[in-house]
């Protein structure tokens, strides 16, 4: 037995093992091909395939062979960040329709990989650095960002053209804002259409936001970063959205706005027309709209979602075939559902109960493919769902688990990418038409010569159960006891909190290892999905509304009130750990606790909701001009001085996101009260913190904390 060391769990070769991303099928469904991290750098990402009708796989591309050009740029920077991507090599990548070459991004630059030569070369010039690479579905042209403007390559011609001229400091085209790649999850900021004849952009002009200054303390300096942040209750970007007609360069502007803060939320692209979802600023209201590029079509609204609290964005839009009809998710019946609207009007709802259906992957004739739940929310499962109405969902997925799938072109095979507790993340090629046995295309077991296998022995596997909240819904925990533990004797609790709106922790997936750093010092684990998180129904998400920090802090506290009760809890030691939204939670639990809380981690925490941004913050609270109240309670300030038990603070000093602003503010309110603190602070890092040096710093000034703190 080997004891895990936080400076092993930060190293390479990934305790992970080999982690899948990116999975996508070749355009003949012959191959599979996915990014993942080489034994050598865990830091790295490469391009694997496999073949279908070998069974063999290798390496297409070694990103350690291409050299670095330059620093990232600012645009990059925060485009990684925003998608939470921390490796460096082959940042994104896209099959050619000839099924012979790849094309990808890598160190800022475009290249196109050639499968048959297996030839490597540069597509943009030297020193050069672009975003967004996009492939028009013909395969002719690549589309991308440089300096805020967007360009397109012909591979025909082997040349580059210029398709805005316009981008200042202020504009961009062809990205996504800012709020939509943070708040929205919509990175996409160009679209093409199938015949590779329009292209649709979205021009992003931020000079309607004040601009102010971000201070990011740096090793050696303090750099003022002007910014133009849209902070809740302040402007926002004007988004307008235009299509370019490539055959005679004639540029169109798309009016998609009922009102002038309407936010772009989606667009979907096909032959005929684009497809745009449109939200209120107040988000209680969603508009599926459809412009023709026939100049002398009329647009029309295909449908109309409202919500009381707010609506959930989600990426189900989807066309059947050639024609008008779609499917849709709703969750206008309080669960979310799955609809098939006809070219006429008319709707069918397809699925019914208490599941929920959270991704359309693939449709075809009679059936459409959804990843979902039918019986418990800890678990998502491939289902098959008959497009006529009839009969229930059938779970396709077997292995218990989280899966996340790919589908062929073709629809016969799927590519399946699940863990559970008792297994990291791996790849299964699976039949979508026959009984065929699944073939493991990265089978990351933990058997001898895996990263982790050393550890095992000592490995400490959760366990899930439920209890009721204060309104009767269920809420669900995970728990991890140190290994070997006799279920009697009485030991710490860390309670490791996220308990943000629209997310989901308690999952039966590989966890964290970081949880086994704290199982190894003896402490007890527990994780706890509160109301106003995700993957449930809208009537657990929605108390929230209004106010942040009370129902989600009620449900912890029922989740200690569960603890005290359990034969291995010692509950004059309960500690709480959180970042972001777990760093604002870990806060509010020790300003309201009673006394029962001895310790608290806060990272990167939001004491100030005026300080966050519109999209975000406005979904759950409003504005601050028509919710002062609830800006005031929800805000960690307002509650400095009931804040008790030993509290250690960590924030990034460049962090774009959760603001340093944040944690100045509570550390000031603290000193005026007198009250002692630990403080760690980290130059240069941003919200993430994901950092090599960073993180095993950070870990082992948080386990030198709860060693003195929580478990002595």
């Amino acid at each position: 037995m080997t004891r895990l060391t936080i400076e092993r769990l930060f190293s390479s070769p990934s305790l992970n093992g080999i982690v899948p991303t990116q999975v996508r099928f070749s355009p003949d469904g012959q191959v599979v091909t996915y990014l993942a991290n080489p034994p050598e750098d865990r830091e790295r990402l490469d391009l694997y395939a496999y073949e279908l009708a070998t069974g063999t796989s290798n390496r297409l591309i070694d990103a350690s062979r291409i050299h670095a050009t330059g620093e990232l740029t600012a645009a990059e920077k925060a485009e990684r960040e925003r998608r939470r991507q921390f490796s460096a090599g082959l940042s994104s990548y896209r099959w050619l329709p000839d099924g012979r070459r790849i094309c990808g991004m890598l160190d800022g630059a475009v290249y196109v990989f050639d499968r048959e030569t297996e030839s490597l070369r540069p597509i943009t010039g030297e020193g050069l650095r672009q975003t967004d690479l996009t492939v028009s579905p013909g395969g002719r042209y690549l589309s991308y960002v440089r300096a805020g403007d967007l360009y397109l390559y012909d591979l025909v011609l082997a040349r580059e053209e210029r398709l805005t001229c316009d981008a200042s400091d202020c504009v961009t085209n062809g990205l996504a804002e800012f709020v939509a790649q943070e708040e929205m999850h919509r990175f996409e900021g160009h679209w093409w259409t199938p015949d590779d004849a329009h292209v649709v952009f979205a021009r992003v002009d931020n000079s309607s936001i004040p601009e102010t200054h971000r201070y990011e303390f740096t090793a050696s300096e303090l750099v003022a970063v002007a910014q133009r942040y849209p902070y809740a209750g302040a402007a926002n970007a004007q988004v307008d959205l235009y299509v370019i007609d490539l055959r005679t360069r004639a540029l169109r502007a798309i009016e998609y706005r009922h009102r002038p803060d309407d936010y772009l939320a989606r667009v979907n692209v096909a032959a005929d027309c684009v497809a745009v979802q449109v939200q209120s600023r107040d988000q209680r209201s969603l508009t599926l709209k459809v412009f023709p590029f026939d100049d002398g079509g009329a647009p029309r609204e295909l449908l109309t979602e409202r919500q009381p609290a707010w609506i959930n964005l989600h990426n189900n839009f989807r066309f059947i075939g050639t024609g008008a009809d779609f499917l849709w998710t709703s969750e206008r019946s309080g669960m979310s559902q799955l609809y098939l609207y006809r070219a006429d009007g008319a709707s069918l709802q397809l699925t019914h109960g208490a599941g929920r259906i959270n991704e359309v992957v693939h449709a075809d004739a009679t059936h459409a493919f959804v990843l979902g739940w039918t019986e418990r929310p800890t678990e998502q499962h491939l289902l098959r769902v008959a497009l006529d109405g009839t009969g229930e969902p059938e779970v396709l997925t077997r292995v218990p688990g989280w899966h996340e799938v790919v589908v062929d072109p073709s629809g016969a095979w799927f590519v399946d990418r699940y863990s559970n507790v008792g297994q990291p993340a791996c790849l299964q090629l699976c039949s979508l038409t026959s009984e065929t046995p699944a073939r493991r295309l990265a089978a990351n077991a933990l058997v001898e010569g895996h990263p982790y296998f050393p550890h095992v022995a000592d490995h400490a596997e959760p366990s899930f159960g439920s209890f009721a909240a204060a309104d009767g819904q269920a809420l669900w925990y995970r728990l991890t006891l140190p290994r070997g533990h006799d279920g009697k004797t009485r030991i710490p609790v860390l309670l490791n909190v996220y308990g943000g709106p629209g997310v989901q922790r308690v999952r039966n997936e590989w966890t964290p290892l970081t949880n086994q750093l704290f199982a190894n010092l003896g402490v007890a684990v527990f994780e706890l999905d509160n109301r106003g998180g995700g993957n449930r129904a809208k009537s657990f998400e929605d108390p929230i509304c209004g106010r942040l920090g009370y129902v989600e802090v009620d449900d912890q506290l029922a989740g200690i009130d569960f603890i005290e009760q359990q034969s291995w809890a010692d509950p004059q030691r309960i500690g709480v750990i959180g970042h972001s939204y777990g760093g604002f939670m870990t806060l509010m639990l020790m300003a309201r606790n009673d006394g029962r809380i001895r310790c608290g981690v806060s990272t990167a925490p939001v004491t100030d909701w005026r300080l966050y941004d519109t999209h975000y913050t406005e979904r759950y609270l409003s504005t601050p001009q028509l919710n002062a109240n609830g800006y005031r309670e929800s805000c960690v300030l307002s509650h400095v001085d009931a804040i008790s038990g030993a509290l250690l603070l960590m924030h990034g000093m460049a962090d774009d996101n959760v603001l340093f602003a944040n944690s100045s503010a509570l550390m000031k309110a603290l000193q005026n009260r007198g009250f002692p603190f630990e403080l760690m602070l980290y130059p240069g890092a941003k919200h993430a913190m994901q950092e090599r040096d960073v993180s095993i710093h950070r870990y082992r000034s948080i386990i030198d904390f709860l060693q003195r703190k929580l478990i002595s």
